[in-house]
Order: C-alpha cells, then structure tokens, then sequence
C-alpha cells in the first residue's frame, strides 16, 4: 500500500456544519483541516480512518455528533491552493442527505440508481432491517423492501435494468438476490458453493446486473451468469481465470501481481464476454507495470496513460493508484503551510475538485470514515452525510 493511500485514509477528519435541510442540493462549506490518529503505540499513523473500496459496483452504472461553529473558507495561498472545491467543480454530483431514515435508522447509501434517487440499506442497531431509497428533490425516504438477514455481507447493493441485488453466504453457500427497485418481495436467483481463502474466510463475489442477468466472479475467477427470473448459474464461455471488471470486459491476471515476471500488471488482458474480442495493456516507453488497469486507462502511482500505451501524463498530485467509474483516482497536493489538499481528479476532462485538506499534526479530532466504491464517494459529517456521485458526472 502507497503512502498516498494511507493518508488518504485518514483525510476526512472534517468538523460537522450545522446545515437546515431544505431538500436541495447546495454547496458544501468550505473543507477544512484534518488530523490523523496516533497509534496506539504511540506513533503518528496515517491509517486511522479505514477506506471502503467496493468493486462490485464497477460493472453497474453501466458496475450523529453535536454541531460545531460554522466553517470559515481558508485563504488560498501556494501550490495546491488552486484546486477548487468538489462543490464548485461538479455541483450537480455533490449532495448532502439526512444520516438517519424514518425509526431512526441509520441510511448506508450504495448506489445512485438515477442522478436523484439513491439506493442504500437500513440499519438499526447495526443489524441490516431493510433496503430503502431516497429522493433528493423529494427530500424522502421509501423502503423498498423489508431484509433481516445476518448472512448478508458488506459489499454494496448493486443496481441494473430495474432491479437491485445483493450477495448472501450461508452455510458455505453464495447467494444472490434481487428485488425490483420500486419495491417488493426480495427472491433468490442463485445459490452456489462460496469461495473460502487461506483462513477460512469467505471471499466474496464482484457482482452487478446486465442484459437482464445477475453476473458475477467468484474470487478464484470465472464469470458467470443467471436470468434475473432465476435459474440455474453458467459459465460464460472462455472466461476461466478471467474476472469481472466492468461489463461486459472481464479480465486477467485478477491478482495484484504476476508471480512469472514478477512486475504488477493486474488486468492486463480483457476480453469482452459477449463478443470475444480481446485487448491486452501495453505500458508507455521505460514503464512496466501499473497499479490498476481499466477498459481506457492505465494508472500507476502518479502517471497515468492509455491502455494502448499511448497519451501518457502527470497526475497533478500525488498517489493515483486506483481508477473508479473508468476516469476519476484520489490524489494528494502538498501545501507549503503543511496541509496537503486531498481531491478528485477526473482524467478525462483533467479537472480536479478537493474533498479536504490534510493536516500532519498530533492534535486529534473526531472525522468520519471515507467510503470509496466505484460510482460514489461518501462521509458522514454530523447528522448528514456527504455524497459524491461519480457516476452521475458527464
């Protein structure tokens, strides 16, 4: 793990804003200064705040605290101090809504099912109790459905062609289920062997919804499909060893390493599991190997190109080790005050919004965690929570 990510896992210490919910969208104060947890050894660590990366929603978009004074905008000064706020770079994507949903339940949002309504679970007391949605204009929320089931895991909800689904494992079997997102009575649709690791642990699956199908990877590859009616699951032709990256591409090695050259190349050949047709990564002229490979984009600590090996470029930052929704990595820009401005970069366009900034200190403040899965970014700031819908950026 990159030193970047490790700061960026402790970059949202943020103070909560005292915000009258009126049910529209508005800008987001100022960020404002972060600092990281030391460890219990007694040792600045800069892995405090855990991030939550999800995977299984790549293939899909396709995959409360008392309140503090009002924030007061820092003035910009040095490098970095020109990144504007996310707010102000893509303000139709950023959007605050409520942490509690009707029975006081805590709302864990999971995926934009459109760029208004956003699905998520309920929790009350930390047990899952239901799957709810929640309009931005309306201001409301709406159960889609009932859910009291343990065995369900923490990836996200996944959404596609009307229906949402989710991953269950019980007594040593994977599960999948869907339920309409204008609400229902949730069905399974599959039911298969799980993958279990080295400790004994389940693994999980990469899961989303196409062309009227739940498809999904096991950890050990393969991609596989069902009718959202139900049935019986099949391997999609020549896809042993591949995995799910984001339909209808699956690709390989799906590790983080390739053990015969001993360089990092994780999704180095793609192939599309409709057609056949394959595309293999081709690094730019003195690179080897990269962190992360999509369907357009290479990207590898900094530096960024295509999959073809061509249009090579700086990030403008630090870090970039992970792409999400195909086009946008996490970067961090030093400050010569000692901050350091963590942001959203958007390769395609190469516009750059801040989500906060980073103070290296040893005073210690509340901060919420950031979740990071593949079309939304969020955090919990008070009673309200930020998001940030990557997929609903053009």
């Amino acid at each position: 793990m990159s030193s970047i990510e490790d700061r960026l896992k402790d970059a949202m210490a943020a103070k909560a804003e005292t915000v009258r919910d009126d049910g529209r969208p508005r800008a987001l104060p100022a960020p404002q200064p972060w600092h990281p947890l030391r460890s219990r050894w007694g040792v600045p660590a800069l892995v405090a705040a855990a991030i939550v990366t999800v995977v299984a929603g790549t293939a899909v978009g396709v995959r409360g605290a008392s309140s503090p004074a009002p924030a007061v905008r820092p003035t910009p000064s040095g490098p970095g101090a020109d990144l504007p706020p996310i707010e102000d770079v893509w303000p139709d994507a950023v959007h605050e809504i409520p942490v509690k949903a009707p029975g006081g339940r805590t709302f864990t949002p999971d995926v934009f099912v459109n760029d208004r309504v956003v699905v998520g679970r309920g929790l009350t007391r930390n047990r899952l109790d239901g799957i709810w949605s929640y309009d931005l204009d309306k201001r409301t929320f709406a159960r889609i459905a009932p859910l009291k089931d343990w065995s369900v895991g923490n990836d996200p909800l996944v959404f596609g062609d009307g229906a949402v689904a989710w991953s269950a494992f019980r007594d040593g079997m994977t599960e999948i289920w869907t339920v309409p997102v204008m609400g229902g009575i949730p069905r399974r649709i599959a039911s298969f062997r799980g993958v279990l690791g080295p400790q004994n642990t389940y693994e999980g699956i990469t899961l989303a919804i196409a062309d009227g199908m739940a498809v999904w990877s096991p950890a050990n590859g393969g991609v596989y499909r069902v009718p959202l009616k139900g049935g019986r699951p099949t391997l999609i032709k020549e896809t042993k060893g591949y995995r799910l990256l984001t339909w209808p591409w699956a690709g390989r090695p799906y590790s983080v390493s390739d053990a015969k050259e001993r360089v990092h190349r994780p999704m180095e050949q793609l192939i599309d599991v409709r057609t056949g047709e394959r595309v293999d990564a081709v690094p730019p002229p003195g690179r080897v190997g990269w962190s992360y490979c999509g369907v357009r984009w290479c990207i590898n600590e900094g530096e960024v190109w295509r999959r073809d090996g061509t249009g090579l470029q700086r990030l403008p930052g630090n870090g970039g080790t992970r792409l999400y929704s195909e086009r946008f990595t996490l970067i961090s820009r030093h400050r010569p005050d000692g901050t350091s401005a963590i942001a959203v970069h958007d390769i395609s366009t190469r516009r750059t919004g801040v989500l906060g900034i980073h103070t290296i200190g040893m005073n210690v403040e509340p901060f919420p965690t950031l979740h990071l899965e593949d079309g939304l970014f969020w955090y919990r700031r008070g009673s309200k929570q930020v998001l940030v819908n990557l997929s609903g950026i053009r």
